[in-house]
């Protein structure tokens, strides 16, 4: 006999074979090969994630729409996306990204009892968008949980296409709206506490150096990446690398007494430890054996040296002070040093006047305005 016919909505089609597991971290095994989707694919459309181009086609082997384990969703997503990758119509670091965002969303709802892809509703979606980061305990960003929707509507969308789950509870989710940054730098007695508890709270080099870094005007993102060929102490100057379309590549002075000292002594400690590869080493991050060695990674760890800096020196405000307090002090004093915005964006590697000028409250447009008559706005009103 053949496949039996299924009456109804629901029409069946083969089993998509998948060559691609899932690591611990959610991020796909690239290894693998084989076929993933079923389904027709269509052109690249400005580098997101397919979406569905045709009417529900349930999967063989799943008896019912959404009946199907989270984690196995996972996986063959994964598989669907990396296949995007190699067709070109996503670029690899939206998979990284994807992934990355798919794992904690499935750890999430895992954890509050959904073990199927039908388990999670919008009220789980809506929980799991404004959930703290389970690192450092911070609260979600506008930008972290509107990344977060994106994705989870990608996830479903996906499996909308795999004949795994048609109903997408992501397209009930608030729309997000980042707006603009809350600023809240250090002060120089607050820089002076960090500093001393990067020196005398870890009993080494490597928190210090990533400190002197971020001091200089490296982005969190960027001080992981900087090597010991990058910083050039005899011309007071570090090589900073950027950070894709966020910060450009720039020479950063070295402009404080205090870094130039922590960096000599990282430097020489390295140059100790590793005399024939040292000028190779990162000042402030050492790879981990059998991971792989990517600027996600290495933000990653920077940034949770520096959290931990400011936790060691009391100054850890839950949603108010972080990280980005670093950047948001050296901003500040580059501003009050020369009064210039373009000084703050060269420094910090920004191509937007706006955003630099943000980060020092510099409201230029209100500064500049031409003023019209008393009774009259812009817009006209009276």
């Amino acid at each position: 006999m053949g496949t039996p016919h299924r009456r109804g909505r629901y029409r069946l089609h083969p089993v998509p074979e998948t060559g691609l597991d899932v690591t611990q971290t959610g991020e796909p095994d690239v290894g693998g090969g084989g076929a993933v989707s079923a389904f027709r694919a269509r052109g690249p459309r400005n580098g997101r994630v397919l979406r569905p181009d045709d009417s529900f086609l349930l999967r063989a082997d799943i008896p019912a729409p959404g009946d199907y384990p989270l984690v196995a969703a996972q996986r063959d997503v994964l598989a669907e996306w990396a296949s995007q990758v190699q067709a070109g119509n996503i670029k690899a670091g939206t998979l990284t990204t994807h992934s990355r965002h798919v794992a904690t969303m499935v750890k999430f709802a895992t954890a509050r009892g959904a073990t199927t892809v039908a388990d999670v509703d919008t009220t789980l979606l809506v929980d799991w968008l404004f959930t703290p980061n389970h690192h450092n305990g911070e609260p979600a960003t506008p930008s972290i949980s509107k990344s977060r929707r994106a994705v989870a509507s990608s996830f479903f969308y996906t499996c909308f296409r795999l004949g795994i789950a048609e109903v997408n509870p992501a397209v009930n989710l608030p729309a997000m709206q980042t707006g603009k940054r809350h600023v809240a730098p250090f002060d120089e007695a607050e820089i002076a506490q960090l500093k001393e508890a990067s020196q005398y709270a870890f009993r080494d080099t490597k928190a210090p150096a990533a400190l002197a870094l971020a001091l200089l005007g490296a982005a969190p993102g960027e001080v992981g990446s900087i090597r010991c060929s990058d910083v050039h102490l005899a011309d007071m100057l570090v090589k900073a690398h950027g950070g894709g379309t966020r910060y450009a590549p720039r020479w950063l002075p070295i402009d404080d007494p205090w870094c130039f000292e922590q960096l000599a002594a990282r430097i020489h400690a390295l140059a100790e430890k590793h005399p024939d590869d040292w000028q190779h080493r990162y000042v402030s991050y050492t790879p981990m054996p059998g991971k792989d060695d990517d600027f996600a990674r290495r933000s990653a760890a920077t940034s949770t040296t520096l959290t931990k800096v400011i936790k060691k020196a009391g100054l850890h405000r839950q949603g108010w002070s972080r990280v980005a307090s670093v950047t948001e002090y050296v901003a500040a004093r580059v501003f009050a040093d020369t009064g210039r915005v373009e000084a703050v964006a060269a420094r910090l590697g920004m191509s937007r006047l706006d955003d630099a000028a943000h980060l020092v409250g510099y409201d230029w447009q209100t500064q500049f305005a031409t003023p019209g008559p008393d009774s009259i706005d812009v817009g006209g009103a009276r």
